[in-house]
């Protein structure tokens, strides 16, 4: 078990354990992997002059951002007047439960302590993976699998224990469909405007004046460039959802353009799209299965309808 990510957690646990006659009962935790953050929840029993302590129960770690407490008995319930917050001399913030301010009659109480980590940090409790394998000419198929790495530790420290959207990240390549789709000319007449605009020197500006009337003698240029935006628009995270499926275990979530470029034109159209999915663990679900299913054929006459409008202007 990561110590890095319980550092929190296992500072909590001693905070109680000082406590005379208090009985810690369970542990919980729910990493929330899109906001890198742990939920931790220890119930604890406590002597009844607990609330007798006048000396609050305090918390100091930098990462902590949110704290709660609960009585469990005679029903749950949030007692929000027991939690505060304050500002050391130094400047940083503290919690504090101070049990003056729970119901006479609790005998089980529960915190809850909610910390940043550092996304990275998750690489030590799961093993992610995919991989692509073709599945011919109408679409393509990526397996995905997120695994817990070492459960064992995590089940003898916590009655319930949560991985809330656990990300992968599938690189789908488009370069092919765009090689055969697009006409070398309006790569060849893209890339001659940009390498013109590009030009800072005034000098070499003025001896690029020909190569841009030679462009637009061609009497497209501007429904050309409407192109280039409208196949920009394809790679969108919106849009391109329409282009995968994602079975199983995960759900498709989100998808940001590539670093490297199709045929260099600047950073707008990509020869990769990352597409992100996402499912959750626990200890019950120890490991998570996907088929993210990439329809090449829909965005083949996606490209091709934006290819026939410029055509017919």
């Amino acid at each position: 078990m990561s110590k890095v990510i319980f550092k929190v957690a296992e500072h909590v646990y001693k905070v109680w354990k000082a406590i005379p006659r208090t009985k810690i009962l369970n542990q919980e935790a729910t990493i929330n992997i899109p906001e890198s953050t742990i939920e931790y929840t220890l119930a604890a029993s406590i002597p009844s002059n607990f609330r007798s302590i006048r000396k609050p129960i305090e918390l100091n770690v930098p990462s902590i951002v949110r704290v709660s407490a609960s009585a469990l008995n005679p029903f749950p319930r949030t007692v929000r007047e027991a939690i505060r917050q304050f500002e050391y001399g130094d400047g940083r913030i503290g919690y504090a439960l101070f049990p003056e301010f729970l119901p006479p009659e609790t005998d089980k109480v529960s915190m809850s302590v909610t910390y940043r980590i550092d996304p990275a940090v998750i690489n030590d409790l799961v093993d992610r993976k995919s991989a692509h394998e073709p599945g011919g000419s109408e679409r393509n198929e990526y397996w995905m699998t997120a695994v817990l790495k070492n459960p064992k530790p995590l089940r003898d420290s916590f009655g319930r224990f949560d991985l809330r959207d656990v990300d992968v990240t599938v690189d789908v390549g488009v370069h092919n469909e765009l090689r055969n789709t697009l006409p070398p000319v309006l790569i060849s007449r893209l890339r001659t405007f940009f390498s013109v605009m590009a030009e800072t020197d005034p000098r070499r500006q003025h001896l690029a004046i020909p190569k841009l009337r030679q462009l637009a003698l061609g009497g497209t240029a501007g429904r050309e460039f409407r192109v280039l935006i409208d196949l920009e628009g394809l790679f969108m995270s919106q849009a391109f959802s329409k282009y995968v499926d994602v079975i199983q275990d995960f759900t498709y979530t989100d998808c940001y353009k590539g670093k490297e470029c199709y045929e260099d034109l600047l950073e707008i159209i990509p020869k990769k799209v990352n597409v992100i999915s996402r499912a959750d663990l626990t200890l019950e679900k120890q490991a998570a299965n996907g088929i993210l299913i990439y329809k090449s054929n829909l965005l083949i006459e996606a490209i091709k309808e934006i290819l026939s409008r410029r055509d017919k202007k």
